[in-house]
């Protein structure tokens, strides 16, 4: 669902009130939020859109256009605190109803505005909720460990074997020690991709969905270990003690091997949403 404002704000932004929305729910579901709203500001409300609700915030244009009409959403230190307030306003909400969630910096420039948004894709919001509705997603993702998945490698008899035969020339043993390193190299990859694969398919029977996510650099993931897993997986709620118990045991099987196998959730179910972009 695209925000509208953006091109009107930019001439007419100074003083002008907007709304900015978090996501959609069923009308008389949650009104009244104890964690504050993007701005920080205990402002978190409901707009009744017939049997729909709106979950937003009032906001002044100025507070993500600025002043000159810059795009502050560039700006990584201003986006972070204001995204996870995005996020704790989802997940209290999704405590009381089925919540279906909309990225951050959706803003509206009127009531009116948003109306008009629902109304033209009010059934598919309609429909999700009511199909979310006894549904969780969860995250699984799988790192690996290089270093950790090479030495295993290394006990292999195959490996093994060849490192005893190994050439006693100092110049060839040279070559064929550093090519059967990079192939040690490869191979550790490799088996990183298949192990996380396998885990994959081993969660699949106790999801309803799944949806293979972007994987993230090193830099980006805050860990040292490469992330070979990123996939979201909606469960129904009935299930989740079984598919979070099934994730420890492959946790507990796999960590020996250099790999760590995390599930988190349940999170606003983003990776399961209808499109609500505007058709042409």
């Amino acid at each position: 669902m695209r925000a509208h404002g953006h091109s009107d704000a930019q001439r007419r932004r100074e003083g002008q009130q907007a709304l900015y929305v978090y996501g959609f729910t069923r009308a008389g579901g949650m009104e009244r939020f104890s964690v504050p709203g993007v701005s920080g500001a205990a402002d978190v409300r409901t707009l009744k859109l017939g049997d729909l609700a709106a979950i937003y915030s009032p906001l002044s244009m100025e507070e993500f256009l600025g002043p000159e009409g810059a795009d502050p959403t560039q700006d990584l230190e201003w986006v972070a605190p204001r995204a996870v307030r995005h996020e704790r306003v989802l997940e209290e909400a999704m405590q009381s109803s089925p919540v279906l969630p909309v990225s951050f910096g959706a803003i509206f420039s009127s009531p009116r505005a948003l109306s008009g948004a629902v109304d033209a894709h009010r059934r598919e919001i309609s429909r999700f909720l009511d199909d979310i509705a006894d549904k969780e997603e969860w995250a699984v993702k799988v790192y690996a460990n290089p270093q950790h998945l090479r030495a295993h490698l290394e006990q292999a008899p195959e490996f093994l074997q060849r490192l005893q035969r190994l050439p006693e020339t100092p110049g060839a043993r040279y070559f064929h020690e550093k090519k059967l390193r990079r192939e040690l190299d490869e191979r550790s990859r490799d088996e990183g991709r298949s192990l996380a694969a396998h885990i994959r398919e081993a969660l699949v029977p106790d999801a309803i969905s799944v949806k293979s996510l972007r994987l993230a650099e090193r830099g980006l993931s805050g860990r040292q270990d490469d992330m070979v897993l990123n996939s979201a997986f909606l469960v129904r709620s009935g299930q989740v003690r079984r598919f979070t118990e099934r994730v420890q045991r492959l946790a507990a099987r796999y960590q020996p091997r250099g790999l760590t196998v995390e599930a988190t959730g349940p999170w606003p179910p983003y990776s399961f949403c209808p499109s609500l972009e505007e058709r042409p």
